[in-house]
């Protein structure tokens, strides 16, 4: 033997008499049995250098540690037992030791990497059930399905927490029965549950605080060995859970019929879990119906903040890591004090907070279901006030007019046929994916018609369907465009230019615009080269309202106002009651640009009443540009734009209601909450056009707000403009769509 095989022997009998408890006769007949085989007792006597008297009973009591067998023969014989059988009951005895002393060991929360070590399968499930059992709002949960059981009695109990859950390691031939009966196995605890073909190891977080990953044997970077990460440290934490929610969430399959409509309030740890559901709520309610609070920091100076606010708009697909919500922090129905404010998840840069938890709700503060008292004032007025029949006056309407040409995206799966693109998401997340790839964007859209468009469409539109001699100018097109000549046929059509088009994308839950800019400058020379000014007046006299927009779409505009008042008015002997302005998108003005325009708006009031109408983002933009400065609080922002303006109504409108603003007063309309509305996006030019009709049967400004909401309302639910005995029937069962 060698010097090395000397020590390897030396070694092994010190450790068979110190931890085996074996005496030193013991190891050496043991050791001569494992070295030599089938010995009989002589043998034994002779290779252990034990006296062969005592070499009987000490086999005897090797025989009953389960160290050697004997052959009861003659002459007598035995035999070493296999080493890993006869030290398994050791090793068994160890383990449980191992096992107990954890449990003894109450806790590793106070370890300093904020990461501990398991390799006991037993030990890791006491981790898990521990974790599931503690967690307070949150559980994000990835696991293979062979784990399943071993956590379904701890998420039974988990009813106050809400539970995602990512199913690994399914058959890629597994059919939607197949999960539908992998969702039945679940408890009803849990809030969705998706799945992954994929091979993932084990990963749980809860509260994005603390987790626990558990690495899977059978990888080729693993041995056998079972390998648990108990995290307590809250940033490592919320790396496995990001991981978790934004890698492997946003592949996987969900669950057919797992997932439901969402109850409110609820609270988020993630903002895109927030974001989900949102995008399933805003399907059938409009974004300002719900209330977001948040706690989180503020992302430029990293203070603590605390904020609650309506919501305006999200972005979110599930493609795209970039999400955020924007808010209007405490803004009150009348109002538009709060300025806007955009919130990120954890770590997000370029928003103006990060949120580490949200609470989402009903926005019962501006969104009641109730009719308020002022608004039944209102409605009665209105049912008092219309005419007996409409159409009984004459309108002029400019200047805002393209053809809209109306597309759907296609797309067409190999081996079928073209299908439509039907969400809006579908063709974002299709973009996400060309801006990962080094392909081109490639996309393939067919047009189903072309329609007109506009300010002049859309209000003209509902004052043909009710009856009224029209009269339309603005850029319809050299010859006028078929568009506009077909759907006004009887109708004044008075073009002072070419037509600009817009390509208008339809989905089912948005549209999507891409337009052509006017080039052609339309001011108010351009206008009277077109029309001789006397024939203007003979359109515009004896007209019971004049109505303009849009200031974007038409930047001369001010220009124009000052031709009217100061060229044509003194033309008129039967002026316009009434003019009407929408000033639309004009967030693309500079501040003098918009000084210049109140400016004109403001003198036009002088020689006729101006009712100017604008949604909550106009109006804020109003207020940034002309209130600067200006710290009064106790007056409605509609009240201080209006005097700024220096028109006679202003009348400001969301989808849950409109408040106006004139020279004795300030008045409130709650709209209609319409559920499942087939259109509840870009309603201003509807609300506009109901205001108009108002303004032309000189209704009283708070019946005027009613028959607004009232188209708009209309249009939200039907996407189209109302005939007469529609509007009337709204508008005479206006207070059914309010609770009790």
């Amino acid at each position: 033997m060698t010097a090395e095989d000397d020590a390897k022997l030396a070694l092994l009998r010190e450790t068979l008499e110190d931890n085996v408890d074996l005496t030193t006769y013991e190891t050496e007949v043991y050791l001569a049995l494992v070295r030599g085989g089938t010995q009989t007792m002589t043998d034994i006597s002779e290779t252990s250098d034990v006296p062969k008297q005592r070499v009987y009973d000490i086999v005897d009591g090797l025989r009953e540690r389960g160290f050697v067998e004997v052959i009861d023969d003659y002459p007598r014989k035995a035999y070493a037992v296999d080493p890993s059988e006869a030290l398994s009951s050791i090793r068994d005895q160890i383990s449980r030791a191992e096992e107990y002393l954890e449990e003894l060991h109450d806790t590793v929360e106070t370890v300093e990497s904020g990461v501990a070590l398991f390799k006991s399968e037993s030990t890791i499930k006491r981790y898990v059930s521990d974790l599931l059992q503690t967690a307070d709002h949150d559980i994000l949960l990835l696991l293979p399905i062979d784990r399943l059981p071993a956590v379904v009695e701890d998420l039974e109990q988990c009813t106050d927490q809400q539970i995602r859950l990512i199913v690994s390691n399914v058959s890629p031939e597994a059919t939607d029965d197949e999960m539908q009966g992998l969702g039945k196995r679940l408890p009803e605890t849990v809030d969705e549950v998706r799945t992954v073909t994929s091979k993932e190891d084990f990963a749980l977080t809860v509260d994005r605080s603390r987790g626990l990953y558990w690495a899977q044997t059978g990888h080729k970077y693993l041995n056998d060995e079972e390998h648990g990460y108990y995290v307590t440290n809250p940033s490592l934490a919320m790396v496995l859970d990001r991981f978790v929610s934004e890698s492997v969430w946003p592949v996987a399959k969900p669950v057919v019929g797992g997932s439901t409509q969402p109850t409110l309030p609820r609270q988020y740890m993630r903002i895109r879990d927030c974001l989900a559901d949102l995008a399933t709520l805003t399907d059938s309610r409009p974004v300002d119906a719900f209330e977001i609070s948040f706690e989180g920091y503020d992302t430029e100076t990293g203070e603590d903040v605390s904020k609650r606010g309506t919501l305006t708009s999200y972005y979110y697909t599930e493609y795209d890591v970039r999400a955020s919500l924007t808010l209007d922090i405490e803004a009150p129905t009348e109002h538009v004090e709060s300025s806007l404010v955009t919130v990120g998840g954890v770590g997000t840069r370029n928003v103006d907070y990060a949120a580490h938890s949200i609470e989402l709700r009903e926005n019962v503060t501006t969104h009641s279901d109730h009719l308020d008292d002022e608004t039944k004032r209102h409605l009665e007025a209105c049912q008092a006030e219309l005419p007996a029949e409409f159409g009984n006056e004459s309108v002029v309407i400019g200047l805002d007019a393209f053809v809209d040409r109306m597309r759907e995206l296609v797309e067409r799966p190999p081996g079928e046929e073209y299908q439509r693109i039907r969400q809006f998401d579908a063709f974002r997340e299709a973009l996400v994916r060309f801006e990962a790839s080094e392909m081109a964007p490639r996309i393939q859209w067919r047009q189903i018609r072309t329609e007109p468009g506009g300010h002049v469409a859309h209000v003209g539109g509902v004052f043909d369907d009710l009856g009224y001699d029209l009269t339309l100018l603005g850029p319809l097109g050299d010859p006028v465009r078929s568009e506009f000549a077909s759907r006004f046929r009887n109708h004044k059509l008075v073009s002072i230019g070419q037509t600009t088009s817009t390509d208008f994308v339809w989905f089912e839950d948005r549209k999507f615009l891409l337009t052509e800019p006017n080039l052609e400058s339309i001011d108010w020379e351009r206008v009277t080269e077109r029309i001789e000014l006397s024939v203007l007046a003979e359109y515009v006299d004896g007209s019971a309202l004049l109505t303009l927009g849009s200031w974007y779409a038409t930047p001369n505009l001010p220009d124009i106002l000052d031709g009217l008042r100061e060229d044509l008015w003194p033309l008129l002997s039967s002026p316009p009651d009434h003019v009407h302005f929408s000033p639309g998108e004009i967030s693309q003005f500079s501040r003098t640009e918009i000084e210049h325009g109140r400016d004109s708006i403001s003198a036009l009031d002088d020689v006729v009443p101006v009712t100017v109408t604008a949604n909550r983002s106009q109006t804020r933009r109003f207020r940034d540009t002309l209130l600067r400065g200006d710290d009064e609080t106790t007056t409605p922002t509609v009240e201080r734009v209006r005097n700024q303006l220096g028109v006679t109504r202003y009348a400001m409108h969301s989808q849950r209601g409109a408040i106006m603003a004139s020279q004795d007063d300030v008045r409130s309309a709650r709209a209609p909450q319409i559920v499942n509305p087939r259109q509840i996006r870009n309603v201003d030019e509807h609300f506009n056009s109901g205001l108009a009709l108002a303004l032309s049967e000189n209704l009283s400004d708070g019946a005027a707000l009613v028959l607004a909401n009232a188209v708009a309302s209309y249009f939200m639910r039907h996407k189209k403009p109302p005939k007469s005995a529609e509007l009337r029937d709204l508008v005479g069962e206006y207070d059914a769509f309010f609770a009790e």
